[in-house]
């Protein structure tokens, strides 16, 4: 009796299909783990790959952080103004005027190419002349400027009692370089009060100083809110013991010539008959001109108009 039990009866599975009848007959039939072997070998069943992106995530990443910093590299190159810009904080109407250079300021004296330190004069510098007379007007000359109230910005636009041009083309204004201007001026003035303030009497010269004195109080803080960093070395003279300081350094500086080109454009005659009229009490410049602006011991409207409510 034979025992079947010894016997294994074989699994079977499909032949590979690239197989043919004259295979099966000298290869026979199949098992599993040998026709799964043969089918894969053979490219009918691949596993599926991992998309490419996932596959080099980490080096598409890293390389992309690269090119983007490489990008906002080359951009601020070519775009970032040179020197030690810092954008203005507050808008100004001013922005498409503002252009910077490197220059190296006027003082007293300059060295000359032997190294011979040399008397250096500018135009607004002296004793009271017609030229220097002159050279003051044409700083200030477009120092007044009409501006719309949106070009004002948050700060003033919504204010009841901003000056209004009576022909309506805007906001009479100006700016605080030529408030400097004005002040540095008038302190000038004061080096010679017996050619502009010859007339003057005791309580009146007494007004002109405090008004000297407001102007020094507030370039002193322009100076110090403009603060120039520029640095320059104390050297040895020839002839004397002591050192002495002479600033060849180049300062960061905006165009001057270009803030008076879009000024220009904007400057008006206040002077004009009914221009700018005062809400209840009439021409501002009935009386004369002796002076442009008033002085601060005046409340301002807006104030008054605030109590009111």
């Amino acid at each position: 009796m034979h025992n079947f039990s010894q016997w294994r009866i074989p699994r079977y599975s499909l032949l590979s299909r690239s197989s043919s009848l004259e295979d099966e007959s000298t290869t026979g039939f199949l098992q599993d783990g040998d026709a799964e072997h043969e089918w894969l070998k053979e490219g009918h069943l691949q596993p599926t790959p991992k998309p490419l992106y996932r596959r080099h995530s980490t080096a598409i990443i890293v390389h992309a952080a690269l090119a983007l910093c490489n990008i906002m590299l080359l951009v601020g190159t070519f775009l970032w103004p040179k020197g030690n810009y810092v954008p203005n904080a507050v808008p100004t109407p001013f922005q498409e005027a503002i252009s910077y250079r490197l220059d190296v300021l006027s003082d007293d004296s300059r060295l000359a190419d032997n190294g011979t330190v040399v008397p250096h004069y500018d135009r607004e510098r002296g004793p009271p002349s017609p030229e220097l007379e002159a050279a003051w007007d044409e700083l200030l000359q477009y120092s007044n400027i009409r501006l719309s109230r949106d070009e004002l910005g948050a700060d003033f636009r919504d204010n009841p009692a901003l000056v209004e041009l009576s022909d309506g083309s805007g906001i009479y204004s100006s700016v605080a370089v030529f408030h400097s201007i004005h002040c540095i001026k008038r302190v000038r003035y004061m080096l010679y009060p017996e050619h502009y303030y010859a007339n003057k009497t005791a309580e009146e010269m007494d007004e002109l100083k405090k008004h000297a004195e407001h102007c020094l109080n507030y370039l002193l803080h322009s100076a110090k809110c403009n603060a120039d960093l520029t640095v320059f070395p104390m050297q040895w003279g020839a002839g004397q013991r002591i050192p002495f300081g002479i600033d060849q350094g180049r300062h960061q500086c905006k165009d001057w010539d270009r803030i008076q080109d879009w000024a220009k454009q904007r400057s008006f005659d206040i002077y004009k008959p009914g221009l700018i009229m005062h809400p209840t009490l009439g021409w501002a410049y009935a009386d004369g001109v002796e002076r442009v602006t008033g002085v601060a011991n005046d409340t301002l409207l807006a104030d008054a108009l605030e109590k009111e409510e």
